[in-house]
Order: structure tokens, then sequence, then C-alpha cells
């Protein structure tokens, strides 16, 4: 009887498990392979950072993705970690679980034909949207330029370090212009720094703790 009661536990233990990794964005082939769980107020990605084959992003005579993307993600994390916000900071491959509020990886677009993508968000879920409507209209403040769609490509809707943030807010994927469009990349070259300030305060807002941040007026 003993032995059939724990067992019964055992089961609806991992059914527990398992319902609250696949509804937070962690795919049920990899509940087998758990990890410790890395756990902060925010999830900073840098995208392609830490590659030198591969996906290392996109270029242009402005710049490269890859070297962008840390600038930002540093800045938005020193805002943050100095105003007392807990702050994962990861590189691209960064294979662990993290459970944060709000995760956001950093990029930036560019196609072949100049100008003809822009500023754009990726994420997975529904739940997300709300996020990712309140990012547009704070970068449209800012971002004079073109937007895409939500998620309108393979990659922003199955963006692969989904799997790997646990949140309780949104996982989003920011791609911040495109760095192939002379217009776009100029302004982004000249505010990388700033960028990072428009980040951090935008994750300080998603967690009600916008106050101890300075509020961006314009760059």
């Amino acid at each position: 009887m003993q032995k059939r009661i724990l067992s019964l536990f055992l089961l609806s233990f991992l059914a527990l498990i398992s319902y609250i990794f696949i509804h937070h964005g962690v795919r049920a082939s990899l509940i087998g392979k758990l990890r410790p769980i890395d756990r902060a107020e925010i999830y900073i990605q840098a995208g392609h950072e830490g590659r030198t084959s591969g996906a290392t992003g996109t270029q242009s005579q402005y710049g490269r993705e890859i070297d962008w993307t840390p600038v930002v993600a540093d800045e938005a994390t020193r805002i943050l970690r100095e105003a007392g916000i807990s702050v994962i900071r990861s590189k691209a491959d960064h294979r662990r679980f993290s459970k944060v509020d709000l995760a956001l990886s950093i990029h930036f677009d560019g196609c072949e034909e100049g100008c003809a993508t822009g500023a754009s968000i990726g994420y997975d879920d529904p739940t997300d949207q709300p996020a990712a409507k309140a990012w547009k209209e704070f970068y449209s403040d800012f971002f004079k330029f073109k937007w895409q769609p939500d998620n309108f490509t393979e990659n922003l809707r199955r963006y692969y370090n989904f799997k790997y943030t646990i949140t309780s807010d949104a996982e989003l994927v920011l791609e911040l212009g495109d760095l192939t469009c002379p217009e776009q990349a100029i302004w982004l070259k000249d505010n990388l720094p700033e960028l990072g300030h428009l980040v951090a305060y935008f994750a300080a807002q998603r967690i009600g703790k916008e106050s101890l941040i300075t509020k961006p007026n314009s760059l």
C-alpha cells in the first residue's frame, strides 16, 4: 500500500513538473535532461555573441551584429544591476535553464536588399503579446523607421533560446533595426549604449521597478 501511494505521488509530481515546463516554453523532450536553473528578475542575451562560425549574424559596411549586440546587452545589464535589479547576462549559446520575470534577446536585422526590413519582435506564445506590444509602443517613440510584423520569420517564431527561459511575464527577441539600411544603421551605430538604456528601462518597467532607472527622453 505504501509503495502504491509513493508511486502515485511520484507520478503526480512528474505530471506537475511536465505541465510547468511545457507551459513556460521548455520542450517536453528536455525534461529528462534537467540541469540547475539560474534565477533572476531579468535575462538578457546578446545575439550571436561568442560564436566564431555558423550563425554569427548579419553585417554591413556600418558594423557587425555580433559586435553590436554585446554593447547593448552590457549597457542594459549595467544599468539594471546598478539599480539593484538582478540580471542573468548570457552569450548566444548559454545552455542553462533560467527562471526569470522577463527574458530579452538582443538582435539586429539585415537583408541583401537594403532597407527591406527594420525593427521587429519575436515570441513563441500568446501570453507574450502584451509585453511585445508594450515594447513596440515604447521603442517606436525613439525608432522612427520601418517595422516588420511580429514573428515575421521562422527564426523569430521559433527562436532556439526560448526553450531555456522560464518566464512569468514574457520572453522576446528584440530586433532593433536593419544594419544593412544606411539610414537605420547610422542611427543605430550612433546610439548603441542608449539602446541599452532603453532595454533596461523597459525591462524595469515590466517588473514594476522603472522608478529605479532614469527614464529615457530622446535619442
